[in-house]
């Protein structure tokens, strides 16, 4: 083969080439006009037949290094994933979500019922041993009770209301990540201990509601942000449980190598949680305890939000070949 007129001939190919790749490179294809594109298309083609030749009929390894990085860059540009719209990427977010969310069920079980069965322990205690408050809740938490069991909320105007919810978006999603971070280095032992402490502050609230016969208030006042703002508690317990089922029974891996199985689905959990506590905040600072809506229309709204949450998660995502996976080692 005659390097020299095999260049010549298709030099400006290349460069032209190069040149069509360095203006798609930023905004993929779409900087490219229809007669361009098709120029593009035909000029990789003829690269590659070149790139080819230059390896079989040639021992010049610089010019088959060079078309190789001219098609190269051409066929990263022309076969690059399309780039997801905002929209599209939030819906593959939540469904990922709640794909997670099905496939570390149990978990989310485990965790559920330490925090429910917490607040029942503590609600049945209290009703029995009422002496025993002091030992579970402390003096000020006593203190936020007696204000409770008014049963009536401080108007707030906008601006407080608004400094609430950044209060509860700032504090509460930070207790839903340290649960499910703590949970490998502990042996899950400080994921149930949030757990159980979150569920038995309810458990001491509701009794001191009910002896005051404002139980259906207090219900009806922490619902609304409750089913997220709970349900984020329980999803980062969740995955501190399932860091620690990695380190407890790796199974046959090594821990390190379960705890790399599990990450993945950790990191979605704790996402999860975190999103669930700021979805809460605002609800929770404007709406929740604003006396100006009636109990009722909380307690619907409560009811709806439940019901809406409990559809997606069961069927937001779901596909015919969903995983299904219980543990570090499947």
């Amino acid at each position: 083969m005659n390097e020299q007129s095999f260049v010549e001939r298709r030099d400006c190919d290349w460069k032209r080439l190069t040149e069509l790749t360095n203006k798609a490179a930023d905004k993929r294809l779409e900087n490219l006009t229809g007669q361009e594109l098709r120029e593009f298309v035909t000029l990789y083609r003829r690269a590659s037949t070149d790139l080819a030749i230059a390896r079989t009929k040639s021992r010049n390894t610089l010019l088959a290094d060079y078309l190789n990085n001219i098609t190269l860059r051409a066929y990263g540009v022309l076969y690059r994933a399309p780039r997801a719209g905002f929209w599209a990427a939030m819906r593959n977010a939540a469904a990922t979500s709640a794909q997670t969310i099905r496939a570390r069920f149990r978990f989310i079980l485990v965790a559920a019922s330490i925090f429910f069965g917490a607040s029942f322990l503590v609600y049945g205690t209290y009703a029995n041993n009422p002496e025993a408050k002091d030992a579970i809740v402390g003096a000020d938490s006593s203190r936020m009770f007696e204000s409770w069991k008014k049963g009536e909320f401080q108007q707030n105007t906008g601006s407080q209301s608004a400094m609430m919810g950044a209060f509860y978006a700032s504090n509460n999603p930070r207790v839903a990540i340290i649960e499910g971070a703590v949970g490998a280095a502990t042996f899950g032992a400080a994921s149930i201990y949030l757990l159980f402490q979150n569920g038995a502050m309810i458990g001491a609230l509701a009794s001191e509601m009910s002896s005051v016969g404002k139980l259906p208030f207090l219900i009806s006042s922490i619902a609304p942000h409750g089913v997220p703002e709970l349900s984020g508690a329980i999803v980062g317990g969740a995955a501190g449980l399932l860091f620690a089922w990695a380190v407890i029974n790796p199974g046959r891996r090594r821990r390190g190598d379960a705890l790399k199985a599990v990450a993945k689905d950790g990191m979605v959990l704790i996402l999860t949680s975190v999103a669930l506590m700021f979805i809460a905040a605002p609800i929770e600072g404007f709406f929740s305890f604003n006396p100006s809506f009636p109990q009722e229309l909380k307690a619907g709204v409560a009811l709806v939000s439940l019901i809406a949450w409990a559809a997606f998660w069961i069927g937001f995502g779901r596909t015919t070949e969903e995983r299904h996976v219980v543990g570090p080692h499947d």
